[in-house]
């Protein structure tokens, strides 16, 4: 979904060797993104100054972005072509007493989204979008406000920008289906930056391998790309008990 070159991030040798050998490799790896602030302008990523947040952020309102909203690949998909402003700001910082976590169903992108859950004494990186109201009304279209996310506001006391800039509220899309999964399990994105983490961190891999087994399916490429091909199927490997 980025870049072959990520195939690297996947830590067992024969997944990995079976994903850089598909046809259709770059439907099967999930979205990298930066650990700086950046402003995304028409595909590209520009660097910004701390001391110029401010003035790029004006008149916009952050809101959360815990799973592949920070990627520039998916801001690219969702903004691109779609005759709005594609320019948003996005920077990043560290929110304390929660942690990033996942979600309990699969994208129609073959991925398992995050969602944020509370989590005494956590202090877990995050990254914030800028958004213009025209921007956000077209953000809300793209998580399926309210089927499958509900958007809600968080006090901005718990975050700390790397910027220094201190919104009063952030905006944040909640999962509708929740986070907790059998026997009350939560499992927490390994690839998110956490201190003091209570929750149980997988990677991406590890969640659809999960999702697999409490299927009764064998974890593959061609699982994944029959989770994406195949909503029924991905139904019913969502609503497994």
């Amino acid at each position: 979904m980025f870049s072959i070159s990520d195939a690297h991030m996947i830590t067992d040798p024969v997944l990995r060797d079976q994903i850089e050998q598909h046809p259709r490799a770059q439907d099967l790896l999930p979205y990298s993104a930066p650990d700086h602030d950046f402003l995304f302008r028409g595909r590209d990523v520009v660097a910004i100054e701390p001391s110029d947040v401010a003035t790029a952020t004006r008149g916009r309102t952050p809101v959360l972005a815990v799973g592949s909203n920070r990627a520039p690949v998916q801001l690219t998909r969702k903004f691109t072509h779609q005759n709005l402003s594609d320019e948003i700001p996005v920077t990043h910082g560290w929110l304390a007493h929660h942690d990033i976590v996942y979600s309990t169903h699969i994208t129609g992108y073959g991925a398992v989204p995050a969602t944020l859950a509370p989590s005494p004494g956590t202090r877990v990186r995050v990254s914030i979008t800028w958004l213009t109201p025209t921007q956000l009304a077209h953000m809300h279209v793209t998580e399926s406000v309210p089927a499958h996310y509900t958007y809600q506001q968080l006090h901005g006391g718990d975050l700390d920008l790397d910027c220094g800039v201190t919104p009063d509220h952030i905006g944040m899309y909640q999962s509708a289906r929740g986070h907790v999964f059998d026997q009350g399990a939560v499992f927490a994105l390994s690839a998110i930056e956490a201190r003091d983490r209570r929750f149980t961190s997988l990677d991406q891999w590890e969640m659809m391998a999960l999702f697999a087994k409490r299927a009764g399916q064998v974890f593959s490429p061609a699982f994944v790309l029959r989770v994406i091909d195949d909503p029924a199927f991905r139904r019913l490997v969502v609503e497994q008990d």
